[in-house]
């Protein structure tokens, strides 16, 4: 396994996009200055262990994955990832997405019995 900055740039970035934020609403969000996390999106400065955990928490993503680009690129025990995902569509788009997670749900545990 190697670092690779800009790869880490690329994920975080990419990740902030799908999530429909901009750079300083995450930049808030783990306190941090606009700028410092314009450098880290671009790639032109590392971060400190606090600021990595820190992204990965918000971002859901998993360290190994922001670093290195492995397996397991989203943890779930963050409650307000799937608002963060939706909030980016419209009511009606909103209320699809919810209506399928709960079917898919009650399929799932009807399988479990």
């Amino acid at each position: 396994m190697v670092y690779d900055r800009a790869g880490a740039a690329k994920r975080i970035r990419q990740r902030r996009k799908e999530l429909g934020m901009t750079s300083a609403e995450v930049a808030g969000k783990i306190g941090r200055a606009v700028h410092y996390y314009g450098d880290i999106e671009r790639g032109t400065c590392g971060m400190s262990i606090e600021t990595l955990l820190d992204l990965s928490h918000y971002l859901d993503l998993s360290v190994d994955y922001i670093l290195f680009g492995q397996a397991g690129e989203e943890r779930i025990d963050n409650p307000d990832l799937a608002y963060r995902i939706l909030k980016k569509y419209d009511e009606k788009t909103q209320k699809e997405a919810i209506e399928m997670m709960k079917f898919y749900l009650c399929l799932r545990e009807s399988g479990k019995k």
